[in-house]
């Protein structure tokens, strides 16, 4: 039986999109999603950072409960990178968020937009 293969571009920013994510707190918020996404039985096939928002492309079964998958990624993440040792910025996210369905053939494209946010928000690329 074929294994079917749901794909979201999710997207969302920081609080009145002010510069909230820094470097450690991209380094933070990487491994943080992706222990969320692999505890909720998603993959996280793309994953970009910017100081003020995310991108996410995720790959999910049909029968999945995406609105909790957000809640787990935005609200734990909020929470737990505030308090890390050193992170001055503190992290919130604004309440809303996208999520468009990626047909399979356009993860490709989804993949190289996601990938290519640095160049596309220069003024909002994380220095390292």
């Amino acid at each position: 039986m074929p294994a079917h293969r749901i794909y979201f571009h999710l997207t969302w920013s920081t609080l009145a999109r002010q510069p909230m994510i820094d470097a450690p707190t991209r380094a933070f918020l990487d491994e943080y999603f992706r222990k969320i996404a692999l505890q909720e039985r998603a993959t996280i096939v793309s994953l970009a950072f910017l100081q003020t928002h995310a991108h996410l492309l995720i790959r999910t079964g049909p029968r999945y409960d995406l609105p909790r998958l957000v809640q787990l990624l935005k609200g734990g993440s909020s929470y737990a990178a505030s308090r890390q040792p050193g992170n001055v910025l503190g992290l919130r996210w604004n309440r809303e968020y996208s999520a468009t369905s990626v047909s399979p053939k356009l993860v490709p494209q989804a993949v190289a937009y996601i990938e290519s946010q640095d160049d596309r928000h220069p003024s909002e690329a994380i220095s390292p």
